[in-house]
């Protein structure tokens, strides 16, 4: 199944006022483990599993090529932008696109349910172009990644610019640069990282304290979600006493 909605909200129980553990992003994939009073459990592409509303899954159509790499992108009826969107779509969320010869601004997104609409072409990336080839560039990467949700607010599971948590702003930069880590802030379920000591850190690895995870992006400076800032902040980690006091280990995907 695929999320056929721009965010599809996870859920601890199949309630509504559960606690959200995550959002999936249009186009992510989920399997349906069981299925209790209009909710599916899911298990995401990445391995965490949840409650999210029936409606949000659809049958996939046709594997997803392009990733959207603006905050928001608006999928249009035609191919002119003065009209009505009728859906918007996060940052990372995944659509299978064409193109025609005749159209130069525009591609054509298919949905689940076949319907087309238009989506500007640089709002979108290749899936295959995700990758990195060095170190140096992926470090570099992963920061810009990680800076582009600078200032948005905090929200407990969120993984959009309407709102972050510390994972996931750390689960999306790594995620949109090709690597899944384990999307709450417990190194030891991240197959794809390892730990080292804090004298060896650099760009792009992950600092992990009792319930939190930062991004290091150089000159002794984290970025991270910050509940108690409320929103994604930049700050030198050495200044901040609550850290150094809750400090766990480095986690580095190199």
């Amino acid at each position: 199944m695929v999320v056929c909605v721009p965010v599809a909200h996870i859920y601890a129980a199949p309630e509504l006022m559960a606690e959200q553990t995550d959002e999936l992003l249009y186009g992510e994939e989920a399997e349906i483990l069981d299925e209790c009073a209009g909710f599916c459990k899911i298990k995401t592409e990445y391995g965490y599993i949840g409650w999210t509303i029936k409606s949000n899954l659809f049958e996939k159509l046709h594997d997803a090529n392009h990733i959207i790499t603006v905050p928001f992108a608006d999928l249009l009826f035609e191919n002119k932008n003065y009209y009505h969107a009728p859906i918007t779509l996060p940052r990372g969320a995944r659509a299978d696109v064409g193109f025609s010869n005749s159209e130069k601004r525009y591609g054509f997104a298919v949905l689940p349910s076949k319907r087309i609409y238009y989506i500007h072409k640089s709002h979108i990336m290749p899936l295959a172009l995700i990758k990195k080839s060095g170190e140096a560039e992926m470090r570099a990467s992963l920061v810009e990644t990680a800076k582009e949700y600078l200032g948005v607010q905090y929200r407990w599971g969120g993984r959009t610019h309407q709102g972050i948590d510390c994972s996931g702003l750390c689960f999306n930069a790594y995620r949109f640069n090709g690597i899944d880590i384990w999307r709450d802030a417990d190194i030891e379920r991240s197959k794809n990282l390892k730990k080292i000591p804090y004298a060896e850190i650099k760009e792009g690895d992950l600092m992990f304290f009792n319930g939190h995870v930062a991004m290091y992006i150089g000159n002794g400076e984290i970025i991270h979600a910050s509940a108690s800032s409320g929103r994604v902040v930049i700050e030198k980690y050495e200044e901040n006493e609550l850290l150094k006091e809750n400090f766990i280990c480095v986690g580095t995907a190199f």
